[in-house]
């Protein structure tokens, strides 16, 4: 589980000057006695009382001295109970923003525990901002669903909620992955070996993957992708030296999975910090930057020099000997000649190799 939600919280809280007024009842000590032996006034025991007056680190040690209650017993009662207080008003102010939770997919949240699904909407917003690591409704809101803090189009057809939960939890899993420091002549360095994991079967490059591009200080994530949410990958940097790749293999296909990862390997390795970019299907907007990042991918993997020859592939045999010359898969190649037109989209399915999550 990527996520812990909050504790349980109770419905109510106990004053101190509740627990108080008991032992008070069940020794038969005055108020007057007790603030004596206290060393208090009688005024302040009787506001301490009435709940109109809290208890200090000094007030509780003095207490603890009179009726051998624990002082911290005392502070935590005040601070449960202040707690509590500030809780009901913070009812108040959710209240106002409830329809936040409406652009979130609340379902698929709950099955994930990450908020409760027969919980009040102002319940359910709490639990939306304790997940996302924000203080209140407008830090939600400007932090997570704000569409410039994303290179989205404005065409953006995905949902913004699914897409910002997505990403939150791929943050929260990639703080889990220790890296070493951004190295970017180390990353460019291993980019051969890389792009050779590509053959290997099944998934058996998913640990190695991960290895190597931690080693040089990014986060790979691999998670699927939440219901309307759309998107290949997506590239943020948690830190100045430490960047997250977010993959959802959402079309399930090796080559559309090695050609994502090496676009936003390009990110990672040439554009900004401050910046997180999306990869979605249909986005027009830095179109400089995507398409930069498109080349390196089709760069990478197939060299310019190759593609040019990708025409006079006629078989299967051609295919898969000039993918072990390049060390890639022999989906990749395919997937290129689908994408330049060269052969229609149903020749060779069967070189193409389908990524698939345990619980698909």
């Amino acid at each position: 589980m990527p996520y812990q939600p909050a504790p349980y919280q109770p419905a109510e809280y106990v004053h101190p000057g509740e627990t108080l007024a008991e032992w008070l009842e069940r020794t038969g000590m005055t108020q007057v006695e007790f603030a004596r032996r206290a060393n208090l006034t009688p005024k302040h025991i009787n506001q301490v009382l009435k709940g109109s007056a809290g208890i200090s680190p000094e007030v509780a040690l003095a207490f603890e001295r009179v009726t051998s209650i624990p002082a911290r017993y005392w502070t935590q009662l005040e601070a449960n109970y202040q707690a509590g207080r500030h809780r009901a008003v913070e009812d108040e102010v959710l209240a106002k923003h409830v329809q936040l939770v409406d652009r979130f997919p609340i379902k698929s949240l709950a099955r994930l525990g990450i908020v409760t699904r027969t919980a009040s909407k102002v319940e359910q917003l709490r639990e939306l901002l304790s997940f996302f690591a924000v203080a209140d409704p407008e830090v939600l809101e400007d932090v997570w669903l704000e569409p410039a803090l994303y290179r989205l189009s404005p065409a953006f057809n995905a949902d913004q909620g699914a897409l910002a939960a997505w990403l939150r939890l791929g943050e929260i899993r990639a703080t889990r992955i220790a890296t070493e420091p951004f190295d970017a002549a180390a990353c460019r360095a291993a980019i051969p070996r890389i792009r050779a994991l590509s053959m290997e079967p099944g998934v058996d490059w998913v640990e190695p993957l991960g290895e190597i591009c931690a080693s040089v200080g990014i986060a790979i994530v691999i998670l699927q992708e939440l219901p309307k949410c759309r998107v290949n990958g997506a590239t943020r940097w948690l830190s100045s030296d430490k960047a997250m790749i977010l993959l959802s293999m959402r079309h399930k296909r090796n080559d559309i999975f090695w050609f994502t990862l090496f676009h936003e390997l390009c990110h990672v390795l040439r554009h900004s910090k401050k910046e997180t970019f999306v990869d979605m299907k249909g986005s027009d907007i830095s179109k400089e930057l995507e398409a930069e990042a498109d080349s390196f991918a089709s760069r990478t993997l197939i060299p310019p020099t190759v593609a040019e020859q990708l025409h006079l592939l006629t078989n299967t045999q051609d295919i898969r000997r000039l993918a072990k010359e390049l060390s890639i898969a022999p989906g990749i190649i395919v997937g290129r000649m689908q994408h330049d037109k060269l052969i229609p989209h149903s020749r060779w399915p069967d070189l193409f190799d389908r990524y698939r999550f345990v619980d698909e």
